[in-house]
């Protein structure tokens, strides 16, 4: 009897040292409870039919609901489509397969208030075991003002590169002018070097020119002194047509508007050249475009800017080849009607780093002695003064195509002259 009490006696000192099971799991409960009211992001979990088990204060706050409103119902009260319509389905699987695409792994969502507004989240999603019971909790961060700072960012950067865009065309507009302005200066220096030079040169020149015809003319075509002769004639014949370009090019004389066929312009000015371009073996190609109007213009001025570029695709052929001129209606700018002229050559091109030269006084792709570098900036300067424009694309090996548009000028088309039955008005 003794040992019996002595041993519920020693039961009953254990028993009384054991710490009270429900006590500790109030205690627990307690601190979970105290954790989730202070947790700044919203904590929400669910069973798994997909039914809100908890709701902390932050995630009320969040939805604007309160915990009554929203226990026991489907957690897809709280997302916008398409999230609602996923949500079941993927719950449905993530049970049967085990395959995460959100548990565990997190993303961003949109969350749907009360109210019916959406706000960005950050959502996390963990998976426990409460007595056998599978539950999911979700912890829940607004990011409205993180996502309001990326699209400002992205809205500064795009503000900022726009600003370096608009910079750097200013920068090439600055580059532009300055060319510009230097080219202007040159011009002038040059205006006045061919004025100074021209009186001076011309007389000696002619002088030579007219000796060395004399000469050449008694002098036999077997006498070997001729050869020599022959090169002086042309070496000053060179100096003259460089002073005459010179002239030409610093020189605005009056304009001689009348109203020009362009096709009858080329044509003609094909005919001058035609033996110079049978002697190449270059085939001309004419595609004139039936609809291509009458525009004004100085006739002469004109035909010189033909022949030039005539030449120039002739000197781009030395074995042969086809020149193309093609002519159709255009527009400018701001929608001005005008006539567009192709002279497309099938030569040996222009290198990329002489294309944005050949336009410059003075540079020449010829070989020494063949060209005097004014030919093209004489070409785009008459077709400046007749308020057209002048561009130059080229391949080497492949050729080059020299586009010219003119505009017609508006109540000057011929039109109107040939309704009225009158005659050509300007000198032709």
């Amino acid at each position: 009897m003794d040992d019996r009490v002595r041993a519920a006696g020693r039961r009953l000192a254990i028993d009384q040292r054991k710490p009270n099971s429900d006590a500790m799991l109030a205690a627990s409960e307690a601190r979970i409870h105290a954790l989730l009211e202070a947790a700044v992001d919203g904590i929400i979990s669910i069973d798994e039919r997909g039914a809100i088990q908890t709701i902390n204060p932050a995630a009320e706050r969040l939805f604007g609901y309160v915990k009554e409103e929203v226990l026991g119902r489907n957690v897809k009260v709280l997302m916008p489509p398409p999230y609602r319509d996923e949500h079941d389905g993927y719950l449905a699987h993530y049970l049967s397969t085990g395959e995460k695409r959100i548990i565990g792994i997190g993303r961003e969502a949109l969350g749907l208030r009360k109210d019916g507004t959406t706000f960005p989240m950050d959502l996390s999603v963990a998976e426990a075991r409460v007595e056998n019971e599978r539950i999911f909790v979700g912890i829940i961060r607004d990011i409205t003002d993180r996502k309001r700072a990326e699209a400002d960012l992205r809205e500064s950067t795009r503000i900022l590169e726009k600003a370096v865009a608009d910079l750097e065309t200013k920068n090439e507009e600055v580059r532009a002018m300055t060319q510009q302005l230097w080219q202007a200066a040159k011009l002038a220096s040059v205006g006045e070097l061919a004025a100074s030079i021209a009186h001076e040169l011309n007389n000696p020149l002619g002088t030579v020119s007219l000796r060395i015809e004399s000469v050449l003319s008694r002098t036999p075509a077997d006498d070997p002194r001729r050869r020599a002769l022959e090169i002086i004639a042309q070496e000053t014949k060179r100096m003259a047509d460089l002073v005459a370009n010179l002239l030409q090019f610093t020189r605005r004389g009056a304009e001689q508007v009348s109203t020009v066929e362009v096709h009858q312009e080329l044509t003609k000015a094909v005919e001058l050249v035609q033996h110079h371009l049978r002697k190449r073996l270059i085939v001309v190609v004419q595609v004139f475009a039936p609809n291509t109007p009458t525009i004004y213009a100085d006739r002469q001025k004109l035909r010189q800017v033909f022949l030039n570029l005539l030449t120039n695709a002739s000197d781009a052929m030395p074995q042969g080849g086809t020149l193309t001129l093609r002519t159709e209606p255009a527009m400018l700018g701001r929608g001005t009607p005008g006539v567009q002229i192709e002279f497309s050559d099938t030569g040996i091109g222009i290198r990329p780093d002489y294309l944005t030269r050949v336009l410059e006084p003075f540079f020449t792709t010829k070989e020494e002695g063949k060209g005097t570098g004014l030919g093209l900036p004489i070409c785009r300067r008459v077709i400046q003064e007749h308020s057209g424009t002048l561009d130059i694309a080229s391949a080497v090996g492949k050729g080059t195509t020299v586009r010219i548009v003119l505009p017609i000028k508006v109540g000057h088309n011929v039109e109107p002259l040939r309704n009225a039955g009158g005659e050509n008005p300007c000198p032709t």
